[in-house]
């Protein structure tokens, strides 16, 4: 499955342990991101979850754990 440059970034971020509300203020920080709200970072996590068949942040890092290898 294809990523987005967005979900890529919210990956990566979410690796180095930051919440969602600190994610969401790093899009409002980054020009280059249209994103400006803890609610639209919440709807790509949801959108994420939902593309790969999981419930919780733990099952998500788990399956996007296992894409990396």
């Amino acid at each position: 499955m294809e990523l987005t440059t967005t979900e890529k970034k919210i990956i990566a971020l979410l690796k180095k342990g930051q919440q969602q509300t600190e994610i969401a203020e790093y899009f409002r920080n980054n020009e280059s991101f249209n994103i400006n709200s803890q609610s639209a970072v919440e709807k790509i996590i949801m959108g994420l979850k939902k593309k790969y068949g999981v419930k919780t942040m733990f099952q998500l890092g788990v399956v996007i754990g296992k894409m990396e290898k």
